[in-house]
C-alpha cells in the first residue's frame, strides 16, 4: 500500500511539472548562431486559435507546412559594414531578409537588428542597400517585443518611429504603437511536438508613410492594424508558433499568417505547368509584392489569353483574364487585400493560345 502511495504522489509530481506555468526570460531568446527551421502553413484549419486562457490546450498537430525557410542569426559585425555606425553598439544581432523588388526601388542585403537584455528583448531597426544605396532605418525608441520576465497577466506597451531620407525617391516614415499581452499559459502541440507555452497576443498600430521627391505632395499613407499571436517555449530562441493578422485602415478584410519552428522537411512546391521558353514580354512586379503588385505582357499577335493564379498547392485562386486579345500591351495591378491573398508563394500561369508560361509571385 505504501508504494502504491508513492507511486500515486510520483504521478502527481510529473503531472505537475508538466503542465505547470513558465516564466520566460531573456535566456530563451535567440543569440548569435542560432540557425531555426521555420515552416509555413496557409491555414489553421478549424481551429479557433484566438482562444487562450490558463492551463490551456492548444493542438495544431493538424498544420500543414508548404515551404519551409532557416531563421540564421549573425553578428552585427557580419552584416554590411555600412551598418555598424547605425547598429554597432545598440544592437547585438541581426537576422538576414529576403531582397525585395519595388518596382521603384530595389532592396538588397535586407536585415532586422535585436537587442536582448535582462529587462526586454527589442527590435532595433531594419538596414537594406536601396538601389544600391545603404539605408538604415532605426527606431529612435526600440519596438519592445517582449519585456522580461514574462509571466501570465503581464502587460506592456511601447511606441517607436522612424524616418529616414531615400536618395533618389524620397523620406520614409514608420510610426508603431504596440500593446503587448499575456494572455494564456499551457500546452501547445505541432507537428514538431508537445511544449509548455505562453501566450503573448500584441496588438500593432503601424502608419507607414511616403515622400515622393517626384511629385510636390505625400503619397497616402498606408494603416495597418496588425495582430501578432506568439505561442512562446523555454530555450527555443523564436516563437514555437506565430499568426499574425494584418488589416489595413478601416477595412474589416486581412491576411493571416502562419509560421512555427518544425524539423527540417523535404517540401516540394508543385508547379501548375512546366513553364516553356520564348516569354520575352511577361512582367509580374513588384515581387515580391506587399501590398499590390501589377502583371503585364506584350502580344506580337492577336490570341486566345487565358492567365490563372495558383497556390503553391496547386489550388486555382483566380481567374485573371480569359478571352481573344488583340496585338499589343496589356497591364492589370490587384491589391493583396481586396485579392485576399495571405503571405506566401503563388504561381501564374499565362496561355497564349496554345503555348504556356508560368511566373512565380512572392507576397510578404
Amino acid at each position: 500500500m505504501k508504494k502504491l502511495y508513492t507511486f500515486f504522489l510520483i504521478l502527481v509530481n510529473i503531472n505537475l511539472v508538466s503542465f505547470s506555468q513558465i516564466t520566460v526570460t531573456n535566456t530563451d531568446m535567440p543569440v548569435t548562431g542560432n540557425m531555426i527551421n521555420k515552416s509555413t502553413a496557409l491555414t489553421a484549419g478549424t481551429i479557433d486559435y484566438t482562444l487562450t486562457g490558463a492551463n490551456h490546450n492548444w493542438d495544431f498537430s493538424a498544420l500543414n507546412p508548404v515551404s519551409q525557410t532557416v531563421d540564421t542569426f549573425v553578428s552585427v559585425i557580419s552584416t554590411p559594414i555600412y551598418y555598424y555606425p547605425s547598429y554597432i553598439t545598440s544592437a547585438d544581432k541581426a537576422l538576414k531578409q529576403p531582397n525585395i523588388n519595388l518596382g521603384i526601388a530595389q532592396m538588397s542585403n535586407v536585415y532586422n537588428f535585436y537587442k536582448n537584455s535582462t529587462s526586454a528583448y527589442n527590435l532595433v531597426g531594419y538596414a537594406a542597400q536601396i538601389n544600391a544605396i545603404p539605408i538604415p532605418l532605426k527606431y529612435t525608441t526600440a519596438d519592445r517585443l517582449y519585456k522580461f520576465p514574462l509571466n501570465y497577466g503581464n502587460i506592456d506597451s511601447s511606441a517607436s518611429v522612424a524616418t529616414i531620407s531615400i536618395p533618389g525617391v524620397g523620406y520614409f516614415n514608420e510610426s508603431k504603437k504596440r500593446l503587448n499581452t499575456v494572455d494564456g499559459w499551457g500546452t501547445l502541440i505541432t507537428p514538431y511536438g508537445s511544449f509548455p507555452v505562453l501566450r503573448i497576443k500584441s496588438v500593432i498600430y503601424q502608419r507607414d508613410s511616403l515622400s515622393l521627391d517626384t511629385i510636390p505632395f505625400p503619397v497616402p499613407a498606408i494603416i495597418r492594424n496588425i495582430i501578432e499571436y506568439k505561442w512562446v517555449g523555454k530555450n527555443n530562441g523564436i516563437p514555437l508558433l506565430e499568426i499574425v493578422e494584418t488589416s489595413f485602415g478601416i477595412l474589416p478584410a486581412f491576411t493571416t499568417t502562419i509560421n512555427y519552428i518544425d524539423s527540417v522537411r523535404n517540401l516540394n512546391p508543385v508547379t501548375v505547368e512546366k513553364v516553356v521558353n520564348g516569354s520575352e514580354s511577361i512582367k509580374i512586379f513588384p515581387n515580391p509584392a506587399i501590398s499590390q503588385f501589377s502583371i503585364s505582357y506584350t502580344l506580337n499577335r492577336s490570341a486566345d489569353v487565358d492567365i490563372r493564379l495558383f497556390d503553391l498547392t496547386g489550388k486555382e485562386i483566380k481567374i485573371i483574364e480569359k478571352g481573344y486579345r488583340e496585338k499589343g500591351s496589356s497591364q492589370q495591378t490587384f491589391n493583396v487585400q481586396n485579392e485576399k491573398l495571405i503571405k506566401g508563394i503563388y504561381f501564374i500561369r499565362f496561355q497564349f493560345d496554345k503555348t504556356t508560361y508560368t511566373k512565380k509571385l512572392a507576397i510578404l
